[in-house]
């Protein structure tokens, strides 16, 4: 019998299986067919790009990570390689606060700090706050199981001004959301 891979939903995922199906050697080997179902009129899910009044406006994602090389690569294999806007080394990125702009400290993950030192040289967090991130390192895991936002998580483990000042910032930018 055939195997037959049914697919649902037409968003990133569902045309990224799809396309997983269709040019896989392993699948293609076992003769795997592949349908798509989709509910929308059109493909892409929550990515779509559109032009009103003169102006582009993405809606959804419009960035990948560079650290993940996936989504490059496969953006490259689907003949969209030469519409990739690569991030420039070495550019600060910087947030608002107190009335200037602060650069984001190096070694940040998403908005999570990673290493110390910029930590402790950032003047985006008072003394104390730095005091309450560094609780990180001795807080207890938490114990209940059920959902938590990443805002959540992080408010908890790291305190209200990184989330504010470090990791809302970057998230928000990536996610449109906390």
């Amino acid at each position: 019998m055939t195997p037959h891979l049914a697919i649902v939903g037409g968003g990133i995922t569902g045309l990224a299986a799809a396309y997983a199906a269709a040019t896989s050697p392993r699948a293609r080997d076992r003769g795997v067919r592949a349908t798509l179902i989709e509910s929308d009129t059109r493909l892409g899910g929550k990515i779509l790009t559109e032009r009103i009044d003169g102006c582009l406006i993405e809606h959804g994602p419009d960035s990948l990570l560079a650290t993940k090389p996936w989504g490059a690569d496969l953006c490259r294999r689907v003949g969209l390689g030469d519409r990739l806007i690569p991030t420039q080394p070495g550019r600060a990125v910087y947030v608002w606060y107190g009335g200037r702009l602060h650069p984001l400290p190096e070694g940040m993950a998403f908005g999570i700090p990673t290493r110390l030192a910029p930590i402790l040289r950032t003047q985006l967090l008072s003394p104390g706050e730095k005091l309450r991130a560094a609780a990180d390192l001795i807080l207890p895991r938490r114990r209940d199981s059920g959902d938590e936002t990443i805002g959540g998580q992080l408010r908890r483990r790291l305190g209200d001004a990184v989330v504010d000042r470090l990791a809302g910032p970057v998230l928000g930018g990536i996610y449109a959301g906390d």
